[in-house]
This record gives structure tokens, C-alpha cells and sequence, in this order.
């Protein structure tokens, strides 16, 4: 399985994902039909939030959700309302008497939740934490012995339902092939460029691109500040990699220096690329070199997500290109 995020064996990564509003672009209702055809191959919700919080090494449910609250900067009580709405009332009237009439807190709807409903608190994640939870919970499972003859089998059917579910509904998310783990492919716009680099990738000569590429998707989707600077490295070096890939191909004798100019400007020379797609075969680079390619400093850098989608589209287009120079 592909690593999804760097921790140290027992404690709580060292660098948080942003506090910065987070993608919901999975809506409540391909979430909810998601741990419904879980429970068809007996995976249910309270284990995907167990194994979720156990992985994230939390005692409980509900400290798992106040950590995630916290990490993006989320307002508790209006997820709650939200989410749960009428539960406070409820708890408030069971808990704490009509004297009363006070809405239970938010922290008790969460632990009153994870008890009678964790469907809820699944579709209350952000995206990232979201499919986090589903690959974590996938991994435990598919390593059982119960139920199933075959575990792996059923999860990887659940895996590809839900991939399934996330191209029907047009959603930014894919499952990389061969694993249990869902990169970001980009919105509707970017996912149209993303896909024909996907297909190229598939050449057994380029896997090397092929990592570095799904390394930059997948760097996206988690989108703590390291993983978006991250990402715009690696679509530079994807391309990199292409041009590499060209000189073998062509028996052109590489540049001493292994960075996208001199690598083009080679083969340029050896009159198997045109000159005048210089800017487009570079447009990677150029957030690379100013965001990534260099020490930060003190200060922490922020990359924008922005520029991490624009340098994976720009490596896309240039890897669409160069393909076509393939012999």
C-alpha cells in the first residue's frame, strides 16, 4: 500500500494538514451509499471510524474529531448543527431534564453519535480525512479472518465501488491502480488534462514518471503545506523524468546537468524535439524553482493550492506532448 502521510511509529504527525478550509467536494450522499456497500461485505461504520481513530492514535471517537476540528480551523458546533441537527434537544431532554432545556455540547452529541450513528461523523470529515479513514479501515480489513474467504477480495470490490462512485459523480478522486489508496485527479476542467497523461503513464517505459506523477496527485489530496510543496516537485520532476526517458530512447547522450532546460535543450539539439515548445515543456519548473527546489528557512512555506493543481496540470500537458515524440 502506498503511504499516505509521513508519522513517526505512536504520535501524531509533527506537521498538521493546514488550517485552512478543507475540501468537501464528496457529498453526504455518495459518502452514506459508500459505508452502505460496506456493510454489504460486513465493514461497518463504527469500525471504519475505530480503526480511523486507532490510526491516528486518539483514545477516543470524540477526541479524534476535536483533533480534526483543530487541524482545519472547523467550527464544532456548526458541523454539529449541521450534520446532527435536533440531537442537542434531544440530549439535553434525556441527559439533563426538562429543568433545564439547555442544548447538550457539541462534544456530547459527538460521543452520542459514535455510539448510535458514526455514518454522521464519516460524512462530517473533510475529503481528505474522509477517504483517510476509508483506506486506513480497508488495510485492517482486508487482513481479517472471519467472515470472508477471501477478505482482500471483498474490500478490493468495495474499493472499486467507491471509485466507481466517485466517477459518477464526477468527484476529484481516483483509486491509484494496484493500491488501496485515492489520489486527487483535479475538477472537472483539470481532470481533462490530468486523464490523457494517465494513459500515457501507462507505458511500461515511463513508470518512473508515472511515480513522481501520482506522487504529486496524491500530495495534493493531503495538502498539509510540506504535501502541496511536494507536489509541485514532483510534477517537475515527472517531467524531468520524460525527457530522461526521451535521451534512452533516442541513444542521446544526456546533458551533465539533469533539469528540464538543459535536458530539452539536448535534445532540441539532437533535432528530436521542436525548439519552440520550450515555455511549455518548462511550465512545471518555474513554481518548482521559486516554491520548492529550495530551502524555506524559518519560516514555514505556504504554498497555494492553486499552484500545486497548476504545476500537476502543467506537467500533464507536457507529458501528453512529449508522448507523441515517443519512437
Amino acid at each position: 500500500m502506498v503511504s499516505d502521510r509521513t508519522r513517526i511509529v505512536g504520535v501524531v504527525p509533527l506537521l498538521p494538514r493546514p488550517p485552512r478550509p478543507p475540501s468537501a467536494t464528496i457529498d453526504v450522499q455518495t459518502r452514506h451509499a459508500i459505508v452502505i456497500k460496506g456493510a454489504r461485505f460486513d465493514i461497518q461504520a463504527h469500525q471504519i471510524l475505530e480503526f480511523y481513530r486507532d490510526d491516528e492514535c486518539y483514545p477516543s471517537v470524540v477526541g479524534l474529531m476535536e483533533a480534526v476540528v483543530k487541524r482545519y480551523a472547523l467550527d464544532l458546533d456548526t458541523l454539529v448543527d449541521h450534520y446532527a441537527p435536533g440531537v442537542r434537544g434531544q440530549l439535553s431532554d434525556e441527559h439533563q431534564g426538562a429543568r433545564a432545556r439547555e442544548h447538550a455540547s457539541a462534544h456530547a452529541v459527538i460521543g452520542d453519535l459514535a455510539r448510535t450513528n458514526p455514518k454522521v461523523l464519516l460524512a462530517m470529515l473533510p475529503d481528505t480525512e474522509f477517504l483517510t479513514a476509508i483506506q486506513v479501515a480497508a488495510l485492517e480489513l482486508s487482513n481479517r479472518d472471519d467472515t470472508f474467504e477471501d477478505p482482500r477480495e471483498a474490500v478490493q470490490q468495495w474499493l472499486r465501488y467507491i471509485d466507481k462512485a466517485l466517477r459518477k459523480n464526477g468527484l476529484p478522486y481516483r483509486l491509484m491502480p494496484g493500491t488501496m489508496t485515492f489520489a486527487w485527479i483535479g475538477d472537472a476542467a483539470v481532470a481533462e488534462i490530468v486523464q490523457p497523461a494517465l494513459l500515457v503513464l501507462a507505458d511500461e517505459r515511463l513508470l518512473g514518471v508515472r511515480a513522481e506523477f501520482d506522487e504529486a496527485r496524491l500530495k495534493r489530496r493531503l495538502g498539509a503545506p510540506k504535501d502541496l510543496e511536494d507536489a509541485v516537485d514532483e510534477a517537475a520532476k515527472a517531467v524531468e523524468s520524460f525527457l530522461k526517458v526521451l535521451h534512452h530512447e533516442f541513444g542521446v547522450t544526456p546533458p551533465r546537468s539533469q533539469q528540464v532546460t538543459p535536458l530539452f535543450n539536448s535534445l532540441v539539439s539532437a533535432n528530436k524535439l521542436p525548439g519552440y515548445v520550450d515555455k511549455l515543456i518548462a511550465a512545471a519548473s518555474g513554481p518548482r524553482n521559486n516554491m520548492a527546489s529550495h530551502g524555506q528557512g524559518a519560516t514555514v512555506r505556504e504554498v497555494p493550492e492553486e499552484l500545486a493543481e497548476a504545476s500537476i496540470a502543467a506537467a500533464a500537458t507536457a507529458i501528453t506532448f512529449l508522448a507523441h515524440y515517443l519512437p
